[in-house]
């Protein structure tokens, strides 16, 4: 018998953070494109200043806001723009 009640939890896009030598796995909660909203299971070592990486594209980001709730960090990154990545 299957329960009716049961309900897939959405899955969200995966990206990563990208913090000195180490790549953070997170899933994209909300984005457009001067921000992203992104959850990360691990806490530690959060730094003001990220590489936020998904599908091949590459944006320096700044941590604006840090939420932990029972799923996870929530991070509110603003990102650079894509000009000022390219001139770098």
């Amino acid at each position: 018998m299957s329960n009716k009640h049961f309900v897939q939890a959405p899955s969200h896009p995966k990206a990563f953070l990208r913090m000195g030598s180490y790549d953070v796995p997170c899933s994209v909660l909300s984005s457009d494109e001067n921000a992203v909203r992104v959850r990360v299971m691990t806490a530690g070592g959060h730094f003001g200043e990220v590489t936020f990486v998904r599908d091949g594209d590459v944006r320096s980001a700044r941590i604006t806001l840090r939420k932990q709730g029972p799923l996870g960090l929530d991070l509110w990154l603003e990102l650079e723009p894509i000009e000022a990545v390219r001139a770098a």
